[in-house]
Formats: C-alpha cells, sequence, structure tokens
C-alpha cells in the first residue's frame, strides 16, 4: 500500500469531518432568536408537513416524533450532515459491491470479454464513420510531446471521488435543500442506470484492446502510471468502459454548479471540470468518446426519474422507527447560507 492508498480515504475523511461541522445547527434556544430573518413566530412544531398532507402514502410512515427528545435524535439534529455521510456511503458500497460481484461472476469468463472486445471496436468503427475517433491520435500525440501530462491526467481521473463529495458538502451547505435532495437523488440513480448497462453491454477500453490498436495503459503501474485503491483491486470490474460514469457524475457536478451555485466563480469554473474530465477519460485510454455521450445521456435520464428514489422514503421512516430515532427535523431545513444568498438561488427545478 502506497502513500496514494493513505491519502485517498484521508482525504474522504477530512472531507465528510468538514461537512459536520460546518453545518452543526445550535439548539433552538440558542438559534431562534427573532430578528429580521427569523420571525418571532414560527409554525408550531406540531404543525402538520405539508409534503405528508399532499401525499396519501405518507399515511404508512410511523410516527417518529415520539423520539424527539432522544439521544441520537438530538445529536443527529445538531450534525444532519451525519445522514449524508450514511447515504452516500449506503450508495458507494452497494455500489462497488454489485461491481464487485460482477467481476467475480463473469471472471475467466472468455466469452464476455471477447464480446466486450468486439464491442469496444464496434464503437470505434462508428467512431470512424462519424469522424470521431480521436482517442489513439490524441493519446499519441500527448505521450510524444507532452508525456508530464499524464501524470497530472491519472491525478484528475482518480481524484472524482474525493470531488464528488467535495460536491456534496458544498451543495448541502449551500443550495436550497429542496435543490440538494434533487441531486443526491440523481446521483444515486445514475449508478443504478449506469450498472444496468454496463452489465447488459459490456465494453472493453481502449487501454485494454490488442496492441495493434494503438493504445498505451498509461494507469497501469507497470507503464509508470499512477493506481488507486479504489479503482484499481482484484475486485475491479475492467470491462465497463460504457457509459463512462467518470464523464456522467462531472457533467452533473458542472451542470448542478453552473445553474445553483450562489458563487459567480463556482458557475464560471464549473464548466471545466467536465471538459477536463473529457479530456482526461480519453487521453488515458479509459473511455471511448461514445461512452462519454452515453455517460452524459444516463445523468440527463436521471434528473428526470431521479425522484424515483422517494419510494425508498418509507424504508427510511422505518429505519428510524427501529433504533428509535427522529431524522432530524433541520436535515430538510434549508441551510443558513441560503438566507443570505436566497435572492440569488431558484429553489425550483420546474
Amino acid at each position: 500500500m502506497g502513500l496514494k492508498d493513505i491519502l485517498e480515504p484521508a482525504c474522504l475523511v477530512a472531507l465528510f469531518t468538514i461537512g459536520t461541522l460546518i453545518n452543526y445547527r445550535p439548539s433552538k434556544s440558542e438559534s431562534h432568536r427573532p430578528d429580521e430573518r427569523s420571525p418571532l413566530l414560527g409554525n408550531p412544531t406540531n404543525a402538520p408537513e405539508p409534503e405528508r398532507e399532499a401525499k396519501w402514502w405518507h399515511r404508512l410512515f410511523p410516527d417518529n416524533t415520539r423520539f424527539r427528545g432522544n439521544r441520537t435524535s438530538r445529536f443527529l439534529n445538531h450534525f444532519p450532515f451525519l445522514i449524508e455521510i450514511i447515504y452516500w456511503n449506503l450508495v458507494y458500497w452497494i455500489y462497488q459491491l454489485s461491481r464487485a460481484l460482477s467481476a467475480i461472476e463473469i471472471r475467466n469468463n472468455d466469452y464476455i470479454f471477447n464480446a466486450s472486445r468486439n464491442h469496444a471496436l464496434s464503437i470505434l468503427a462508428l467512431e470512424q464513420k462519424l469522424h470521431l475517433a480521436l482517442e489513439q491520435p490524441l493519446q499519441s500525440w500527448i505521450l510524444h510531446h507532452a508525456p508530464r501530462l499524464i501524470d497530472f491526467l491519472a491525478l484528475v481521473y482518480y481524484s472524482h471521488i474525493c470531488l464528488s463529495v467535495a460536491f456534496i458538502v458544498y451543495t448541502y451547505t449551500y443550495l436550497p435543500r429542496r435543490n440538494f435532495q434533487h441531486i443526491r437523488r440523481a446521483m444515486a440513480t445514475t449508478d443504478i442506470i449506469a450498472f444496468i448497462i454496463l452489465s447488459a453491454y459490456r465494453v472493453m477500453p481502449p487501454r485494454l484492446l490488442p496492441h495493434s490498436q494503438g493504445f498505451v495503459d498509461v494507469l497501469h503501474p507497470a507503464h509508470g502510471g499512477e493506481k488507486s485503491v479504489w479503482t484499481d483491486n482484484r475486485f475491479q470490474l475492467t470491462i465497463a468502459a460504457m457509459p463512462s460514469e467518470h464523464f456522467g457524475m462531472a457533467s452533473l457536478i458542472s451542470y448542478s454548479l453552473t445553474r445553483y451555485s450562489p458563487h459567480t466563480w463556482v458557475r464560471v469554473l464549473a464548466p471545466l471540470w467536465s471538459v477536463l474530465m473529457l479530456f482526461t477519460i480519453v487521453a488515458t485510454a479509459n473511455h471511448y468518446l461514445l461512452d462519454a455521450f452515453v455517460g452524459g445521456c444516463v445523468t440527463i435520464l436521471a434528473f428526470w426519474v431521479g425522484d424515483g428514489m422517494l419510494v425508498f422514503r418509507l424504508v427510511e421512516e422505518w429505519v428510524f422507527w427501529m433504533v428509535r430515532t427522529e431524522k432530524p427535523r433541520s436535515n430538510d431545513e434549508d441551510p443558513p447560507t441560503v438566507k443570505r444568498w436566497g435572492s440569488f438561488v431558484r429553489e425550483s427545478w420546474t
């Protein structure tokens, strides 16, 4: 295990810790003093939630308000971001376990690997007909004229998990809760859709094609490239180029920040991340241009159908009931930063 394998998990722990601390919520006695932003008379604590009144299936929810005084409820209400850490780990590890099981299932299956190679060659042939086959010429140019750029591109490629977590911390802190939750559901839905596609249509990445195709596996340690504990292990599903989840997630981040960030500099720089990731996945021979196109389409579809994840709300409420805890009320409230930037932030996705 190298230094990089320690720094990546440490980075995630640091980001989650920062997100937890900066989103600390004081008790009501500390924070609910009347001022121009906090009216003297608020909604009664026992007032029914508008969303619960609007949806009949909320009647199936247990009444967890009885646990409001429990220590776990009070603790989570002070640190509501802890719930997001649980959600992220739940989605991430279910997804990674699914990929690992898939990798084990097809291990030593020559038919599937040959099919993935044929699919890859078909994609290259289609790109050539469309005059889009830029992957090999681009990588060849970089290796001959700017070889030092490869180390930077490897860093970009492997940083997408940490950048995604940083994105979650930022959007949770600065976006209206409704928008953040919609983005979070889209991120989870992206993984589901992508896994279905890569399982149904397995594609070998350019770096694993025969040498006659001219691609170089610059990220493999034998070629002096970088290595990641997250993406280089014996359970790694290697023939999963279609769709490009790196580009799909990068486009999700760029779109969300460009449209909803209250900071001008973030809105200006956000599109560059998806452009940089597109350049990276092609130059490192990890994906084809069509992989990126499908990855972008997956993101669009995830935003469209992501609210379907709300069906798990019933499971969530009953899990809280089993652990005798009320879901943090502050987890559904807009963060204080939204009050400061409220004149800019658009709160509706319609």
